[in-house]
């Protein structure tokens, strides 16, 4: 097959055909050739190993389908390449193999834990536009990949992940371990930008050039990965990244419990149990009835001793029937009067004061690594409201437009915002001198 690559493509190569490297990070900006990459990659394993399965994903089945496909095409007649044909499934090739189009989409209450990727066997794959695809696919993907076929040829199972800038799971481990120098083997990231790519349109150039969107023109046209897309966003990403590893941070002083409260899989039931500024999450339920609900959330109050005056749930009717059967616990009411006026409500006032540790890297949660991506998720949509008005209090979106944006619920980041109920309301010393002693 006659070869259009550019000097940036040719050293993707170079990393695909090692017997080190094992996850490729490509791109970085707009117009580098990613795409194209992807399909000639594919289509020349696909072609010269025949009997091979390959997987191509993006965030969702429509897009894996159009989008690849239709590039993929391109690829082929450039190559005057016809040995194949498109189906619903993906690509099939006259020798065989096959590439397999992918749904990564992210189903936190159908499919959290990606188990439908989890039967599948392939001989390696290629994630395309990885900024909208949920990390955790990719952990579950690596463990599917080397498994068809790859000792028949002796090939290392490999995953091209294809990427324009993005401060998620991206930045954190690739681009920002590459731009340190500490990004070593198995993993790999190369900066592709327009002007690396002698195959992009001036009309594509001029288009990025031309752009009035500040940060459209950072991210697409010179790579940036720095850029600060939201100003509203309350919390620094590298500090959200932190919170798992602020080892200074230590358990000390009261055990206390904040509690996200949800029944029937409508939502997430979240426990979250806190000795001094560090949080462990105990509870994680999407499907949880009353009975269950009480009696989970007491255990966990007896087993991690949190006195009842410490515990803390929302008051959204079910709170109601807790302090009901659970008396003594505190009902939080988001909506009230805050202590400090400068506030909207009370959970402002709470919202801020969690950004404030977090940006101080004075908290650290304790979870598992699929909680980590879903809470850094969360805490990203925890944005000031009305912060061109000078007059007005300060307050945040609402969880209805923080709903929208996530497209589920953010209760992982509900329990952490009452969790600082005890911090901005300190408990009397009178208080805190007896509950030591019991």
């Amino acid at each position: 097959m006659e070869q259009k690559v550019n000097i940036k493509q040719r050293l993707a190569y170079n990393y695909l055909r090692d017997d080190v490297t094992k996850f490729l990070c490509y791109g970085g900006a707009g117009g580098g050739g990613k795409s194209w990459l992807g399909c000639e990659w594919l289509m020349q394993c696909a072609h010269f190993l025949p009997g091979t399965r390959w997987f191509a994903g993006r965030n969702n089945l429509k897009d894996s389908r159009e989008s690849i496909a239709v590039t993929f095409v391109k690829v082929a007649q450039w190559h005057h390449f016809t040995d194949y044909k498109l189906t619903n499934d993906g690509i099939l090739f006259d020798n065989g193999s096959e590439i397999i189009f992918l749904d990564l989409t992210y189903y936190p209450v159908k499919d959290p834990m990606y188990e439908r990727l989890g039967s599948k066997e392939y001989t390696g794959g290629w994630i395309e536009e990885a900024g909208q695809v949920h990390f955790l696919a990719i952990e579950v993907l690596k463990t599917r990949i080397g498994r068809h076929l790859n000792d028949v040829y002796n090939i290392p199972g490999k995953i091209l992940i294809t990427c324009n800038p993005k401060k998620n799971w991206l930045y954190r481990e690739f681009y920002k371990p590459w731009k340190e120098g500490k990004l070593k083997a198995p993993y790999a990231f190369i900066q592709a930008l327009v002007d690396d790519n002698p195959y992009a349109t001036e009309d594509y150039k001029e288009s990025l050039r031309s752009t009035k969107d500040k940060i459209t023109k950072e991210r697409l046209l010179f790579g940036n990965w720095e850029y600060d897309n939201d100003p509203t966003t309350l919390c620094d990403y590298d500090a959200m990244c932190d919170l798992f590893a602020n080892e200074h941070v230590k358990p000390s002083g009261l055990s206390s419990g904040s509690a996200d409260l949800a029944m029937k899989g409508r939502d997430r039931f979240i426990g979250g149990h806190w000795i001094g500024n560090v949080c462990y999450i105990r509870i994680d339920q999407g499907y949880s009835t009353g009975k269950s609900i009480e009696t989970d959330l007491k255990n966990m109050m007896i087993q991690h001793s949190i006195p009842r005056s410490l515990m803390i749930v929302d008051s959204d009717g079910l709170g109601s029937y807790l302090e009901s059967y659970l008396n003594g616990i505190k009902e939080f009411h988001g909506g009230v009067r805050p202590v400090n006026p400068e506030f909207d409500n009370l959970k402002s006032e709470c919202a801020f004061k969690l950004a404030e540790l977090i940006n101080n890297r004075q908290l650290r949660i304790i979870c598992s690594e699929a909680q980590r991506e879903r809470i850094i998720e969360e805490i990203g949509v925890l944005k000031q409201d009305h912060i061109d008005a000078d007059t007005r209090k300060k307050g945040i979106i609402s969880k209805e437009k923080m709903k929208e944006i996530l497209g589920y619920s953010p209760d992982y980041l509900d329990m952490l915002i009452m969790a600082m109920f005890f911090r901005i309301k300190p408990i009397p010393q009178k208080a805190k001198t007896k509950l030591q002693t019991m």
